[in-house]
């Protein structure tokens, strides 16, 4: 039994589907059916249940596949703990994140200090994120919604007012200071539905007594500031530095507190590398040195 069989196995049996799994995996689709046959012969039961293109764990699939997960995080655990032992330099960190907009600065400092360490980063929901994490396959994941699980630790690293941002003509852009119900009119341009931001947003809105009227939803927060600019609404921003750029008028929200704390999260029970430990260090230490940075974005 070989370890790419498992690493196989494990993709199929999350996908379900054999044609997807092969092109997750960059290898022609013969190929992945036979490696999955072969070990099914080494095995001595069949693990699925083949449906047409569809394919389903069978019970014995389901008793193999906690079994082939574990190995293969034993497997890389080992991995790290050798890195380790070659030095802090020659690491691998796995990152979850939705927004890279507030990594992409400290990352780059750290990588020019750091130049032998690589990065892979996935860029998912924060349902997502916890399942990664969940199931080992990260070190960390970076986000600014609340924490709530037992089994993952947490450090906030920057704590970020909410503004709300209007074209210079708007008839609020003359206040510095507003309650946020006074918006309650307003169009919203905002993050797609399920965005952690937009869930914050949301609850923001929530708080002022008001459901907010969303007329664009979009994926990063240049394109909200250039409708805003653009004269489609309103919306919910953070510190951008892009701001005046853009022509944006930010207003300071007075009630609710509107914040965000941008926070780095692990598994407890994960091993992190030395190379991991050093970078959570450095993020934690960068962002004490720029507590009120303008590098971070909505």
């Amino acid at each position: 039994m070989e370890m790419l069989q498992l690493k196989y196995f494990v993709t199929v049996a999350r996908l379900e589907h054999m044609t997807k799994a092969a092109e997750e995996l960059h290898i022609a689709q013969p190929a992945l059916s036979k490696t999955i046959s072969r070990l099914e012969e080494n095995l001595g039961v069949p693990l699925f249940e083949r449906q047409g293109r569809q394919i389903r764990l069978n019970p014995y699939g389901r008793a193999f596949l906690a079994k082939a997960k574990a190995a293969l995080q034993l497997l890389e655990e080992g991995r790290r703990e050798v890195e380790d032992l070659a030095g802090l330099e020659h690491g691998r960190i796995h990152l979850a994140l939705s927004n890279m907009e507030q990594l992409r600065e400290p990352l780059r400092l750290f990588l020019r200090e750091h130049p032998k360490i690589n990065f892979h980063i996935i860029q998912s929901s924060m349902e997502d994120m916890v399942h990664t994490i969940e199931h080992n396959e990260v070190d960390f994941f970076l986000t600014s919604m609340p924490v709530r699980h037992p089994d993952i630790r947490s450090l906030p690293l920057h704590v970020e007012e909410v503004f709300l941002a209007v074209p210079p003509t708007h008839r609020l852009a003359a206040n510095n200071r507003i309650r946020l119900s006074e918006a309650a009119g307003e169009s919203f341009v905002g993050y797609k539905e399920g965005h952690p931001y937009q869930k914050m947003n949301n609850e923001f809105c929530k708080q002022a007594g008001f459901q907010p009227k969303v007329v664009c939803e979009v994926e990063d927060p240049g394109t909200i500031a250039d409708l805003v600019r653009s004269g489609f609404g309103v919306a919910l921003i953070g510190e951008c530095r892009s701001s005046e750029e853009l022509k944006l008028t930010k207003l300071s929200i007075q009630e609710p507190l509107a914040r965000r704390v941008f926070q780095i999260a692990w598994l407890e029970s994960r091993y992190l590398s030395k190379a991991a430990i050093s970078f959570r260090d450095y993020l934690v230490e960068y962002y004490a040195d720029h507590g009120k940075s303008d590098k971070t974005t909505s």
